[in-house]
């Protein structure tokens, strides 16, 4: 998603389907992640968020077992790990679907 119109349409499903706006677009860059392995930091900053803005929707991912928390050493960072499962197809498969010309109030769940 490039274009700040299609930013916003994107959010807008992912208020709708998860009741916060960046869970969405939160899933669809993890599911992009080659190795599967990312930080709360390294997300924030690929989708130019504050960090505090993903931080609940991570957990939410967390407790839902659609990633594991990567045991560290001496780094300051929490790695998290994507574990395999049919919501990151989904998630694709969803934003695939979004319609910049349509209303907030007309996207459907």
């Amino acid at each position: 998603m490039n274009s700040q119109g299609a930013l916003e349409a994107l959010r807008r499903v992912s208020k709708v389907a998860f009741g916060q706006e960046h869970r969405l677009e939160l899933m669809l860059a993890i599911a992009a992640s080659e190795d599967g392995v990312c930080s709360l930091t390294e997300l924030a900053d690929t989708l130019q968020v504050r960090a505090s803005s993903l931080q609940r929707p991570l957990d939410s991912l967390v407790e839902l077992s659609l990633l594991s928390i990567v045991p560290t050493g001496d780094t300051k960072y929490r790695h998290y790990l994507r574990n395999d499962g049919p919501a990151w197809d989904w998630a694709q498969d969803l934003a695939t679907g979004v319609d910049v010309a349509r209303p907030v109030d007309a996207v459907a769940p």
